[in-house]
C-alpha cells in the first residue's frame, strides 16, 4: 500500500469514528468511545502510516505523521507529562530546606559540599542521614562527614532511613521542600554474594521513605538514586530512557530497575512526583574504595594483582562527580507528573585497557599486574544517551577521562600512604554471607 492510499485510508477512518463519537449520548458511552479511538488510531498509526501514536489521559499526541515529528511539550518526547495548574518543583535556593540519605557515601557527599558551597541560592538547611554500615571502611564515611561538618556547618545524623519514626522527627523538625534518597546498598559483585542486603537496603528502606514522603499534606520533591546497572543485557547502544528493559544481568541493577517501578506506583497511588537518576560510573575525588578507580589505584601501587573480567573486553562511561552533581542539582528543580527517569553519564565509553594505562600514566608505579576472570554479572558496555537529559535539564557533562583521573589522583596522593591503605578495606572484600 502507498503512502496516499494509507492517508486516504486513514481519513475515511477518523470521519467514521468522528460520526460514533458524536452520535454518542451518555458520559459512559463517550468515554469508550472515546478510548476505541485512541486503540483505532494506534493500530492504524502503526498499520498503515509505520508510525506510532501516542496518547494521555489529556488526549492523543502524534509523535509522527509523515516525516514531521509532532509533540504536545518537549517532556511527551521523552514520555514525561508537564506539570499542570500551576504545579512546579520547589526552587533549590535560600529558603530551600534539604534532607540527603547517604550522606556519608561518595555522591551524598559530594551534592551536600557543592550545596554548602555556593555563593547565592544557598539552601536554607541541608541536612544528611547515613546508617555509616562497613560495607567499605567506616572511617572513610565519617571523614568525609567531618568535612561536611568543618567546611560546610553541615550535619551528618547517624541512623537507617528505614527507621520512619527517626525520619517523621527529622520532618517535624525541619519540613523538608527536597528529598535526595542516596543511600542504597550498592555493587554488583556484592550482591551475588549478599543478596539479602539488597532486598532490605533497595527495596524495603525505599517503600518505607517513599510511603512516608507520600502521605505528606506537602510532599517534598523527590530525587532518587537509580543506575545504568537496570539496562542489564540490553544489546542496543547507547542506552536510552526509551529503551524496554527485559534483560537483567544482576540483582544490584534488578533492585534498583524495582526502586522505580515502586517511584511508579506511588504516583499512581499517591500523586508523588519523582525524579530516577541513572548513574554511570561514577568517579572522582572521595570515591568509592570498592569501584575500579579507587580499587585498581590502591592495588597498583601497592603492587597487588588486579581482577580484570572477561579478558578486559569491557567499555565503561566513567562520570566525573562534579557533572553527576550538576545532574542532581538541576533535577532538584525538574517537574514531571509521573515517575521520570533520566540518565546522568558521560556519553564517551573508555575501554578497559586504556582506562588501565590512564591510571599507570598518573602513577608513574610499576606495571599492572593483571588476573583475568569471567563473569557472567559484569555489563559488557554501559553508554549513556543523555539527550533527554541536555534537552530537559541542561545537563552537560564536561570532563574527560584524563582530566578526571588526573583529579582523582591529585587528591588520593595527598591522603596520606596509611590512611589510603585504610580506606581501601571492607566488608565487600568479603565472600559469600551464609543464610542462617
Amino acid at each position: 500500500m502507498n503512502r496516499a492510499a494509507s492517508n486516504s485510508s486513514f481519513k475515511k477512518s477518523l470521519d467514521a469514528l468522528s460520526v460514533q463519537s458524536a452520535a454518542a449520548e451518555s458520559p459512559f458511552e463517550r468515554r469508550r468511545v472515546g478510548k476505541l479511538v485512541v486503540l483505532v488510531l494506534g493500530v492504524l498509526g502503526v498499520l498503515l502510516l509505520g508510525r506510532v501514536v501516542v496518547y494521555s489521559e489529556g488526549g492523543i499526541q502524534v509523535s509522527q505523521l509523515g516525516d514531521a515529528v509532532v509533540w504536545s511539550s518537549a517532556q511527551a518526547k521523552w514520555g514525561d507529562v508537564p506539570c499542570g495548574g500551576g504545579d512546579a518543583a520547589p526552587p533549590v535556593d535560600g529558603a530551600a530546606r534539604v534532607l540527603v540519605t547517604g550522606a556519608a557515601g561518595f555522591i551524598g557527599s559530594s551534592l551536600m559540599a557543592s550545596l554548602g558551597a555556593r555563593t547565592a541560592n544557598r539552601p536554607h538547611t541541608v541536612v544528611g542521614l547515613d546508617s555509616f554500615n562497613d560495607y567499605y571502611a567506616v572511617s572513610m564515611k565519617r571523614a568525609r562527614a567531618e568535612r561536611l561538618k568543618r567546611d560546610f556547618g553541615y550535619d551528618v545524623v547517624a541512623m537507617d532511613v528505614c527507621n520512619a519514626s527517626m525520619v517523621e522527627a527529622l520532618f517535624a523538625k525541619h519540613a523538608f521542600t527536597h528529598v535526595v534518597h542516596l543511600a542504597a546498598q550498592a555493587g554488583v559483585r556484592y550482591s551475588i554474594t549478599h543478596p539479602m542486603t539488597y532486598v532490605h537496603n533497595n527495596l524495603e528502606c525505599v517503600v518505607s521513605l517513599l510511603d512516608f514522603v507520600a502521605r505528606r499534606e506537602v510532599q517534598p520533591h523527590y530525587v532518587y538514586a537509580s543506575s545504568s546497572s537496570v539496562y542489564g543485557l540490553n544489546k542496543k547502544i547507547p542506552f536510552s530512557e526509551l529503551d524496554p528493559i527485559t534483560h537483567p544481568a544482576n540483582l544490584y541493577g534488578t533492585s534498583k530497575f524495582a526502586d522505580e517501578q515502586i517511584a511508579g506506583a506511588y504516583h499512581n497511588i499517591h500523586g508523588l512526583k519523582s525524579v530516577g537518576l541513572r548513574f554511570f560510573t561514577v568517579y572522582g575525588p572521595w570515591g568509592r574504595p570498592d569501584m575500579s578507580v579507587y580499587l585498581f589505584t590502591n592495588k597498583i601501587e601497592n603492587g597487588e594483582t588486579i581482577t580484570v573480567f572477561n579478558h578486559g573486553d569491557m567499555w565503561r562511561d566513567f562520570t566525573f562527580i562534579d557533572d553527576i552533581v550538576q545532574g542532581i542539582e538541576r533535577s532538584m528543580e525538574y517537574c514531571a507528573d509521573n515517575a521520570a527517569v533520566f540518565n546522568l553519564g558521560n556519553s564517551k565509553p573508555v575501554k578497559l585497557d586504556y582506562f588501565l594505562k590512564t591510571l599507570e600514566g598518573e602513577l608513574g608505579g610499576p606495571k599492572t599486574k593483571i588476573h583475568y576472570e569471567k563473569s557472567n554479572a559484569e555489563i559488557k558496555e554501559t553508554y549513556a544517551d543523555v539527550s533527554k537529559a541536555h534537552e530537559l535539564l541542561g545537563y552537560e557533562p564536561k570532563t574527560s577521562i584524563e582530566a578526571g583521573v588526573k583529579s582523582f589522583m591529585a587528591w588520593y596522593k595527598a591522603q596520606p600512604l596509611a590512611l589510603r591503605n585504610d580506606w581501601a578495606g571492607g566488608r565487600f572484600k568479603g565472600g559469600r554471607k551464609r543464610r542462617r
